[in-house]
């Protein structure tokens, strides 16, 4: 596998299962006609459903975190009025760190500064359409 995509780091906790497709479907689009490719967890929302499974919960980890390491970019929605706590998404954003990948963040113009995530994201923008012109730049 080539690591020349985009993962589409975001909450699921608390989210129906279109309600967390949405945006990554709309970033999909929007990145596919730029030639862009992306990876999306939500692909594997069935072993999501099932937390009381340590075996299950550690391959989810695991391949989400293999994921990132065959990523370029990690677009991450961290807006604060989606459902959720965003502990996982926080956790993908140091690994992708760690991995020196590039962290484009989106989130609300009004939502709380929080110190690690200014100091993880790349970039940090308050639409998913800035973020996909951000990410274009990157694979030019």
């Amino acid at each position: 596998m080539d690591k020349n995509y985009v993962y589409l780091c975001g909450g699921m906790e608390g989210y129906k299962e279109n309600e967390m497709m949405k945006w990554r479907e709309q970033a999909t689009n929007l990145l596919s006609k730029e030639g862009i490719r992306t990876l999306d967890p939500t692909r594997r929302w069935e072993q999501h459903c099932d937390y009381n499974n340590k075996n299950n919960v550690n391959r989810i980890v695991k391949m989400d975190l293999q994921d990132i390491s065959n990523s370029t970019v990690l677009l991450c929605d961290m807006r604060e009025n989606q459902p959720g706590k965003r502990w996982g998404s926080m956790a993908e954003v140091a690994h992708a760190h760690t991995k020196n990948k590039i962290i484009i963040v989106w989130r609300g113009k009004g939502d709380t500064l929080h110190p690690f995530l200014e100091f993880y994201a790349t970039e940090v923008h308050f639409s998913l359409e800035e973020c996909c012109v951000a990410i274009k730049d990157y694979f030019n």
